[in-house]
């Protein structure tokens, strides 16, 4: 049996003892943050699992510190699968992870991740995405964190895509900074038959504040942030023009 077919097999089983685990302490005080608390730790178990398995190494290289920063819409650039891996080692308590509303359904995970109170999104619904944004910026005026792919779609080659507004209006509206997280080497190390060992480097800048941003200058804002993205991974089309947090 190849490697990757091990990891797939492994992640199904052992999500499965997570879930038969602690889905029950869930029922028992279903308050949300308790429920958050108990999805991101079996994201986090099963996250270290499953790449340790794979032989995959993830390396927290620099800004260890921003994450601790509460509240806060952190961003990460979206390569592939790996990224989700990356993210539940990295999520704190009081992170809300975006997902599609479709993954609600997948066994364990999916199940895991709707328990966690997590905002599921339906895409080309617009309505149900204004719906969703409204409590998520509810709960950051409260205190709590959100990470969401500016890109909002895979880059598979690595590369920085364009970014969608939706993550920059939400931390604008709140009132919150955003984190940008900056994954690399994720990339080549997932193909068509599944993980491959190797290194992933992740490096946690610092938060960009929106107190002061002009809302008919967000297409600035975004261009912006992007460019730290596009610097960090070092692109040549890196264009920071002027720095991300002024007005």
């Amino acid at each position: 049996m190849s490697r990757s077919r091990l990891v797939v097999l492994f992640a199904f089983a052992y999500s499965a003892l997570l879930f038969a685990l602690l889905a029950p302490l869930a029922a028992l005080w279903p308050t949300l943050g308790w429920r958050n608390r108990l999805s991101l730790l079996a994201g986090h178990l099963a996250a270290r699992a499953c790449l340790a398995l794979a032989g995959i190494k993830v390396v927290l290289a620099s800004g260890r510190e921003h994450l601790a920063q509460r509240p806060a819409v952190f961003l990460f650039n979206h390569t592939n699968t790996l990224d989700f891996f990356v993210n539940g080692i990295l999520a704190r308590p009081g992170w809300l992870v975006f997902g599609k509303r479709e993954n609600a359904w997948l066994p364990f995970i999916g199940w895991g991740w709707a328990m966690g109170g997590h905002p599921l999104i339906a895409r080309g619904d617009r309505g149900h995405w204004a719906g969703v944004l409204a409590r998520v910026e509810d709960l950051l005026r409260r205190g709590w964190c959100t990470i969401i792919a500016p890109e909002g779609t895979r880059n598979r080659d690595g590369q920085v895509g364009e970014f969608k507004k939706g993550a920059f209006h939400l931390a604008l509206a709140a009132g919150v900074p955003l984190v940008p997280i900056v994954i690399r080497g994720a990339a080549p190390l997932f193909d068509a038959t599944g993980p491959l060992p190797g290194t992933i480097v992740v490096d946690v800048l610092p938060p960009v504040p929106t107190a002061g941003w002009a809302p008919d200058r967000l297409d600035e804002h975004v261009a912006a942030v992007r460019g730290l993205y596009l610097a960090a991974l070092g692109d040549p089309a890196a264009h920071l023009g002027p720095a991300a947090g002024q007005g």
